[in-house]
């Protein structure tokens, strides 16, 4: 443990009376004061067991989990959730009379196990008292998966560790840090140590150890969810969606109270809330009655503005109403109801049909009855690629190594953005994204840029790309969040992938981007294309696990978990929605391809280069 946490637990140790003397610790720290209370533990040199400091390193050895805690199944997550009280409910023996230091560390881990059904009491009585009032399980949940039990064993000193391969963390505010620290799917090895003692009846007892709990990640789906908060974009037109895992139990109140503390950090910087500024839940704030969820709002609620509180009132509607057995809402400030809710576009909205190239044509829809936005004629080349539409219907497209714009209802398309000569060929700049304020996103050899309707190009200040290749950009929906792969330039290694948040001016300008979330899970070796395919989830292609060439489609959650599913054979390129969580895949055939079920046909051999608009 860190100096100060000692320090911590022996004043607190001191302060109820238990000794443990100078001589008798074997960790080299200071012994707390002698007790005032006779009655209270004397303990010898062999009833402490000092345990090395907390620690957590790098690495990807074999996950290991309890054998006799709950270990199958995967962390799973849905827009759907459960706040009802019908979960599975666990238990966990108290310790046995008699058990050792190793047996009563392995009793406490399993009942942590069962902390969420029983509030960690048979935990706490694994504790000595001391111990029980300073832990705070709640503090952070460490996640670990395997099949055999974790390394519950003595040290050289006759400490007592206990060792795992951690899958990832939550925080108090429910966001999830993938243990991953470089390859997708890997581990980070963690030593959590543990002293114990023996109290007046002789029996072993934890009197020091780290905040927080260890639980298997199969564990985690059974006693957390993962759902989104709904945020406002500066603007306050749409929905920024922030997914977050909190505890099953009283699942709407937890909700609310993170809706209130705000967006994670790294999202601030591109979102907004109405429930700021001294907004406060009041005392019993959200009930539930049926399927009606109340939520009555105190602190500064009554200073609001009648915007901001219908705003506020779409946040809580937009939060609650994916929470399953929650179909209506009542928001109250104080005893007065707070009205209907903003009319903001809702965060599913429909995107509308594909764009892509057919015949050096620009036309939307994949069927026979597709719809032409752009003729060769009027874009004034036939060789054309990746083509995007802007939310005033423009179109835009690569030709060679410049941008052009054609404007909904001109005949002749122009040239907005070059990089080097006219006649340099195509891979000067990337496909181009059109977010909802007529920005065209891409990157000139490497570096982001975004460029105006008028050709005009904003300054986007991002120091943490300073000395890195921008190899792929996608925009989420509401246009607030942007995730890129990039690179260090010159040896072209150290690929990452990073979501952060769009800063705009008050017009919509882009004028920088916030501090980068990395997403490990998207950026392992081998890993291309990337796309949003969901509001909290970007789609990648990874190597198949079966090898021969193939490549699966793997789905990151931004602050979650990934899946995967085997893609189809050729596939070199993909595109997605950013709504529905499906993908689209191109093979080295000319070829598209969507999943139907669990298989993948070909949807169209006549369209290519494909992208969604922004819904």
């Amino acid at each position: 443990m860190r100096h100060d946490e000692n320090a911590r637990d022996g004043r607190a140790a001191a302060r109820d009376g238990a000794l443990i003397r100078d001589s008798d610790r074997l960790d080299g720290h200071r012994a707390p004061h002698p007790p005032r209370n006779r009655h209270d533990a004397v303990v010898s040199r062999r009833a402490v067991l000092a345990l090395s400091a907390l620690t957590a390193g790098g690495g990807a050895a074999a996950l290991t989990a309890c054998a006799d805690l709950p270990t199958s199944g995967e962390v799973t997550s849905s827009d759907a959730v459960s706040s009802r009280s019908g979960q599975l409910v666990q238990t966990a023996a108290r310790p046995r009379d008699g058990a050792g230091p190793e047996e009563i560390v392995s009793g406490f881990l399993r009942a942590c196990v069962a902390g969420f059904s029983d509030d960690f009491a048979t935990a706490r009585v694994f504790l000595h008292r001391v111990a029980s009032d300073a832990w705070d399980p709640a503090a952070v949940v460490r996640a670990y998966a395997g099949s055999t039990a974790p390394v519950v064993e003595r040290d050289e000193s006759g400490a007592v560790r206990v060792a795992v391969e951690l899958v990832g963390s939550i925080d108090t505010a429910g966001i999830l840090t993938s243990g991953a620290s470089a390859e997708a799917g890997g581990t980070s090895a963690y030593t959590a140590s543990y002293s114990l003692a023996t109290d007046g009846l002789g029996q072993w007892r934890i009197v020091d150890l780290p905040s927080g709990v260890l639980l298997p990640a199969g564990s985690l789906s059974t006693n957390f969810v993962a759902t989104n908060l709904y945020f406002l974009t500066p603007d306050r037109t749409r929905f920024v969606p922030d997914l977050r895992w909190l505890p099953r139990q009283d699942l709407a109140a937890s909700a609310v109270a993170a809706l209130l503390d705000g967006p994670t950090d790294w999202l601030a910087a591109g979102a907004s809330s109405a429930l700021s500024g001294g907004v406060e839940l009041a005392a019993d704030g959200v009930t539930l009655e049926g399927e009606t969820a109340t939520v009555i709002l105190g602190g500064a609620v009554t200073s609001l503005s009648e915007q901001d509180r219908s705003l506020a009132v779409a946040q809580l509607n937009a939060t609650l109403s994916r929470i399953e057995g929650i179909a209506s809402i009542v928001v109250m400030a104080g005893q007065e109801p707070m009205g209907e809710p903003a009319p903001l576009q809702e965060p599913d909205a429909d995107v509308g049909a594909v764009v892509g190239m057919n015949g050096g044509a620009v036309v939307q829809g994949t069927s026979s009855t597709r719809k032409t936005l752009a003729t060769v004629q009027a874009l004034g080349t036939a060789q054309a690629r990746h083509p995007a539409r802007g939310p005033d219907g423009a179109v835009y497209v690569l030709n060679a190594s410049s941008l052009l714009r054609l404007r909904a209802g001109e005949g002749a398309a122009s040239v907005i953005a070059s990089v080097g000569e006219a006649d340099a060929g195509a891979g000067g700049l990337l496909p181009p994204v059109v977010d909802r304020y007529g920005w065209v996103w891409t990157a000139a050899d490497g570096v982001l840029t975004s460029v105006g309707s008028l050709g005009q190009r904003a300054q986007l200040g991002a120091r943490w790309l300073e000395g890195r290749e921008v190899t792929a950009v996608d925009l989420a929906a509401e246009s607030a969040r942007v995730a890129l792969r990039h690179r260090s330039k010159g040896d072209g290694g150290d690929e990452r992938v990073s979501v952060a948040a769009v800063v705009r001016a008050e017009d919509g300008t882009p004028s920088g981007l916030g501090e980068p979330l990395p997403l490990p899970l998207a950026s392992d070796s081998g890993v291309t294309g990337l796309a949003w395919c969901d509001p909290v989830s970007v789609v990648v292609l990874a190597p198949g696990e079966a090898g021969q060439g193939t490549f699966d489609v793997r789905y990151v959650q931004v602050g979650g978990v990934k899946t995967s599913v085997a893609g189809a054979q050729g596939a070199k390129g993909l595109v997605a929605d950013r709504i529905s969580g499906a993908a689209l895949l191109a093979d080295d055939q000319g070829q598209v391809w969507q999943r139907k079920g669990a298989t993948w046909r070909v949807l169209t051999t006549e369209i290519s280069d494909l992208s969604y608009p922004l819904p």
